[in-house]
Formats: structure tokens, C-alpha cells, sequence
């Protein structure tokens, strides 16, 4: 048993057929974009047995004030694959001692036991890009169906942003994250994700417009046969107009455009009040509802500055 701080394409994809999961979130990109853009430290794990690779997981890791947050995964994809459950929990437990985060969040297919993570579910959808646009389309809910054409009807136009837009696409996810009260990173991380992906896979701003106006906009990453909404949000004229349903319609058209036969929706969640609206929106697409595992663990140190924080 070998454990290496790095890994190997060709084994990375060796090991994604073996266990049938291709996580855009264990792509090179990632780890690319966290460190040039300053965002995180990028940390890999790999074990390996008799020379072949039988688990690896991903992290990005932040330091502030002394405490460390490590977060593996996102909604949209896996941070941790490997060959079987045991496997798994070996891997886990190395990251606790190797890495001893003081916050530590890790998105994987399944619940991971014998570890001290809290683990509760996750949620995405996933909508299939296989058959024709038509096809596509007719999956969507009649009210989204119905909606789509009366904003196209009403003058709004969806496409990819030029490079002349896309400094005012990425100011409108942050703003609008701003505005609902939803965490987003910083500037400098979605401008490296954009440039990483853009040239390892597929990174494209889908926006909608009336005229000269950006309503909309939807930031859509794409690795390892999965297209992924990373971020998006919209004016007030956006909302008003459905641009939002625009934006999405031209980010299925180009992933499907570019060979990517799923197009993943990021996370929702059925019940929780706080995901309501986007989970009524996410599910009018025409997607299955995927749910994995997310698996938390905090300090004793940690909780209690989280807890002095909030007062």
C-alpha cells in the first residue's frame, strides 16, 4: 500500500471505469485555477496497491486565522472516487491525519462509514443531452416550454458572452450570489476557472440579452464527459423576463454542441426552504434528481469560533 500526494490522468481514468463515476470536480482544472488565482491550496491523496490506483481524492484548502477548511467536491461532483467502500474509509481517515483540517466537507456517491464525518444528502439534477434539441426541449415542464418562447418572443436572445462581456457576465454572478445571500468566490477564482477549464475542457458564460443588455447569465463548466452550471443570476429585467430560462437554453445547446451528454444543474434540495424557488426552476428542466453524500467534520476549536463569530 503506497500513498502519493498527486495522481495520474491515465490512472485517474483507469479508476473512473473501474468504479463507473466521472467527476468533473477531480479535474486538473481545479487545482489549476485554485492556485494561480490564490483562491486555495490544492491538495491531492492517492493509495495505491500492487502498482494500481484504488482511491484518490481532491482538496482545496483554505487557511484563516489560524484554522483550516478543506472542501473535496461540490454538488456537482465527487471530490473522492475509489474502488470499493473499504478503500474509501482507509482514504478518508488518511486525509484526517495528513491534512488534520479544522473544517473538513467532502461530497462523495455515498455515505462513508467508520469515519467521523457527519453525513447527511446531496443533491443535483442531471439533464440528459442525448436526442435532438427538439427532444430536449420537450422534456422540459409545459410552464418552462411555455416560458422559453415567450421570453425568445419577447426579444430576449441567448448566446455565448465575447470577450468584451465577459468581465460585466462574471460581475452579475457576483452581484446577484450577493443579493440572495448565497456564498460565491472571489472575482480572481471564477476569472481562473473560466480561463483552466476554457482550455482543458469547456468554460462558457451563456448570458441572455434584450439588445445591448445582459439580463442573464449562466457560468457552465465542463470536464471528464459532464457539463456542469457552476454559477449564475440575473437582474431584476432578467427575472422579470425569464432571461434566466434563455441562458440555460443556450448553455444545454452549446455543451450538447460540444460532445457533453449530461448537463448537470448544481445543488438543490427537495425540502429545505431556503432551495425552494431554485429547486421549483431546476426541476422544470427536465432532469433526474441525483443524490449523493455530504459528509462534514469540525473541530472542537473550530465550532467554537464559528459559535464566537456569530454573536
Amino acid at each position: 500500500m503506497t500513498w502519493t500526494e498527486s495522481v495520474d490522468p491515465a490512472e485517474l481514468q483507469d479508476l473512473e471505469q473501474e468504479s463507473k463515476i466521472r467527476s468533473f470536480a477531480l479535474d486538473e482544472a481545479w487545482a489549476e485555477a485554485a492556485a494561480t488565482s490564490g483562491f486555495a491550496t490544492p491538495r491531492w491523496l492517492s493509495l495505491k496497491e500492487e502498482g494500481l490506483l484504488r482511491a484518490v481524492i481532491l482538496g482545496l484548502s483554505r487557511q484563516r486565522s489560524g484554522f483550516s477548511k478543506v472542501v473535496c467536491g461540490s454538488n456537482g461532483g465527487v471530490g473522492i472516487l475509489s474502488s470499493d467502500l473499504q478503500t474509501a474509509i482507509r482514504l478518508v481517515n488518511q486525509v484526517r491525519r495528513r491534512w488534520r483540517p479544522s473544517v473538513l466537507q467532502m461530497f462523495a456517491s455515498e455515505k462513508i462509514p467508520q469515519t467521523d464525518l457527519r453525513w447527511e444528502p446531496s443533491y443535483t439534477f442531471h439533464v440528459s443531452l442525448e436526442g435532438s434539441l427538439e427532444e430536449i426541449k420537450g422534456r422540459l415542464s409545459k410552464r418552462a416550454r411555455n416560458s422559453l418562447s415567450r421570453a425568445i418572443r419577447s426579444g430576449v436572445k441567448g448566446m455565448s458572452a465575447s470577450r468584451s462581456e465577459e468581465e460585466v457576465a462574471i460581475d452579475m454572478l457576483e452581484s446577484s450570489s450577493k443579493a440572495k445571500g448565497f456564498p460565491i468566490p472571489p472575482k480572481s477564482y471564477l476569472s481562473a476557472l473560466h480561463s483552466t477549464f476554457g482550455r482543458s475542457g469547456l468554460s462558457v458564460l451563456a448570458i441572455a440579452k434584450a439588445g445591448d443588455e445582459i439580463l442573464s447569465v449562466v457560468h457552465v463548466l465542463g470536464a471528464r464527459g459532464i457539463a456542469s452550471w457552476w454559477k449564475g443570476g440575473s437582474s431584476t429585467d432578467g427575472y422579470r423576463l425569464n432571461a434566466s430560462l434563455v441562458a440555460h437554453w443556450t448553455a444545454i445547446q452549446i455543451a450538447k454542441e460540444r460532445g457533453f451528454k449530461v448537463y448537470d444543474l448544481g445543488g438543490t434540495h427537495p425540502t429545505n426552504p431556503a432551495y425552494a424557488s431554485i429547486h421549483r426552476f431546476k426541476s422544470s428542466l427536465g432532469g433526474q434528481l441525483v443524490v449523493g453524500s455530504l459528509g462534514r467534520r469540525s473541530t472542537l476549536a473550530a465550532r467554537a469560533a464559528r459559535w464566537l463569530s456569530s454573536l
